[in-house]
């Protein structure tokens, strides 16, 4: 049977553990919690705003994931940093190298920062971690790796304050080398449904990708890809899984933007639905377990409407929900059809 959960001993991060590990102290910094673009009360040097219009991208914003006893900051897709606690209970990262060396990086070697800075493998000893100009350059050297996908999935994320996790991997289920795993998901978001929250999962796809289209009465792969999914939500106890994972999702949330509000005491506010989902008395949550398919459509393909790409993915047999974005008024999350 396999095993999905979510924890990490945020209890333990104390204020002089942040001190001593600036690069931690960085990550937290540059963490924009979902829903950021819809905050414009900060101050300027913090907001997303330019002579009152809103910022398309951040090229430094980073999203923070929470997973099985580590955390995951992300740049557009990118996990730019895995952080968890040492064997000698020290906080540490590790980064893959071509963040860290840029051009010069090469193959799959990830080096490891703690407060001491930097150990690479291949040399002795560890580099001085040498403060927020470091993290800016591993930020935009993860930019350079970044496709139109994730940076269409983490505009989504920036006007939809209740996501609550991205990149979800699914772990494997079955002997089937067919359905030993399922691709990641692209987002998880929590919506209103009645007094209480649903969890809910979103599929992302440029308007051009193949996967989203064919010829003939064939059903587009994303359709497959979807099922998949479904087939893992509802397969032996993963469903219960998945509601306490990310139940515990937002207690963990709720305690990080408190650490983050050290460092950054203009991080903006969580969403309301992971407030409600992180209380001590909260009922637990409900959940969607078929995905639904947002097409970013931002380059006006007419033809896939045109050809009946959209059609064919919203009429039965496919009969999924499809949400096409044009533009940022788009990127809200619509709840159930």
């Amino acid at each position: 049977m396999s095993s999905f959960a979510r924890s990490f001993p945020v209890g333990s991060i104390t204020d002089e553990m942040i001190e001593s590990n600036s690069w931690f102290a960085g990550l937290l910094r540059y963490w924009r919690p979902a829903g950021d673009a819809l905050h414009r009360d900060q101050a300027p040097e913090h907001a997303l705003v330019s002579q009152g219009q809103m910022a398309e991208e951040d090229p430094k914003r980073l999203r923070l994931a929470i997973r099985d006893g580590y955390v995951n900051f992300y740049r557009g897709g990118q996990s730019i940093a895995k952080v968890g606690f040492g064997s000698r209970g020290g906080l540490q990262a590790r980064i893959h190298n071509k963040y860290i060396y840029g051009d010069e990086g090469s193959g799959q070697s990830y080096l490891t920062v703690t407060s001491a800075g930097v150990a690479d493998r291949n040399i002795p000893g560890e580099k001085a971690y040498s403060g927020l100009a470091e993290l800016r350059g591993w930020i935009a050297n993860a930019n350079n790796h970044t496709g139109e996908e994730k940076k269409f999935v983490d505009l989504v994320v920036a006007r939809n304050p209740n996501t609550i996790d991205l990149e979800m991997a699914l772990p494997a289920y079955s002997l089937d080398p067919a359905e030993r795993r399922a691709p990641r998901m692209d987002l998880v978001v929590i919506e209103p449904i009645g007094e209480r929250w649903q969890i809910v999962f979103w599929e992302a796809k440029l308007v051009d990708d193949g996967r989203a289209r064919c010829r003939g009465g064939a059903a587009p792969k994303v359709v497959e890809q979807l099922t998949q999914y479904t087939r893992w939500l509802r397969h032996a106890n993963h469903r219960e899984l998945v509601i306490s994972a990310f139940q515990e999702t937002c207690r963990l949330l709720v305690a990080f933007r408190g650490l983050a509000a050290k460092v950054n005491p203009y991080i903006e506010e969580l969403g309301a639905g992971i407030i409600a989902a992180a209380a001590s008395d909260a009922s637990p949550l409900l959940l969607d377990d078929v995905p639904r398919l947002l097409i970013d459509d931002r380059a006006a393909n007419a033809p896939f409407t045109d050809n009946g790409h959209l059609k064919k993915l919203r009429d039965e047999p496919c009969g999924l929900q499809v949400q096409m974005v044009s533009g940022l008024n788009d990127m809200t999350l619509e709840l159930h059809s």
